[in-house]
């Protein structure tokens, strides 16, 4: 190959990794060799990449992702994003093997994009967006929570500013249903004010760190791709928080 189309090459790769990592794409017609870019190279020139990649590596750039790290895990996550122990990491890798339904990266995405909304959702008492994503144990926590703060006259105003990590904790099957934990390490405001409109606790203008656990699950063997939150617990008591129930049954059962 020459210099030119290598460079080309390692640029393609580069960006093929990277949507990966952002997508968590895989091919369906998969044999065991990337598809794309790679797929219409000769081994030769295949190999050629890799290696050349692997050397970017050797110059600790923060910003590429290590392809010892991909063989290792199998997945390729965000920076932000990690699995905790090599006991989840190993189910994690069984489970992507055995349930083509099962993608990783898109559960992950989901459960994001999912913790803001739901946080947001109870501060506003939206009940129609938490039925939609919540157990039914944890869904009956969250409403007992908002009714009596409105029988109180109480009023929360909540915003995730970011979620700076996530910690991919456990991961287990139990009775066809596929449990995840995570824990969010984010940024919010918070306040809750009386009926009378007074700030009785909390800062608009402090920004607070919260560290919470969560447990997703879904049906594996169901072709439906939803997910449900099944547990919520405070990793640590934080002030200033948005003060969600911990909740979840102590025997997680299906959504109903």
């Amino acid at each position: 190959m020459t210099a030119d189309l290598i460079l080309y090459a390692l640029v393609a790769a580069g960006l093929i990794f990277w949507l990966k990592s952002i997508l968590g794409s895989r091919d369906e017609d998969d044999d065991g060799k990337s598809g794309g870019l790679f797929s219409s190279m000769s081994d030769e020139d295949r190999e050629s990449i890799i290696e050349a990649l692997k050397d970017t590596q050797k110059e600790k750039n923060p910003n590429v992702v290590s392809l010892d790290a991909v063989a290792a895990t199998g997945f390729i996550l965000p920076r932000h994003i990690r699995i905790d122990n090599k006991t989840t990491e190993n189910n994690l890798l069984e489970i992507s093997k055995e349930h083509e339904s099962f993608y990783l990266n898109h559960f992950l995405e989901g459960a994001e994009y999912a913790f803001p909304m739901i946080i947001e959702a109870f501060a506003e008492g939206d009940k129609e967006t938490l039925e939609s994503v919540l157990a039914t144990p944890v869904y009956d926590a969250f409403v007992n929570v908002i009714d009596e703060r409105i029988e109180r006259g109480e009023t929360v105003e909540t915003e995730v500013k970011a979620i700076e990590k996530i910690d991919v904790l456990e991961s287990v099957i139990k009775d066809d249903m596929l449990f995840i934990t995570l824990k969010f390490t984010a940024r919010e405001t918070c306040i809750i004010r009386d009926k009378a409109g007074e700030i009785i606790a909390g800062d608009l203008n402090r920004t607070t760190e919260m560290k919470d656990i969560w447990v997703f699950g879904r049906n594996i063997l169901s072709s439906e791709p939803e997910w449900y939150l099944y547990e919520t617990r405070d990793d640590e008591v934080e002030e200033h928080k948005t003060p969600l129930p911990d909740a979840g049954a102590a025997e997680k059962t299906k959504k109903d």
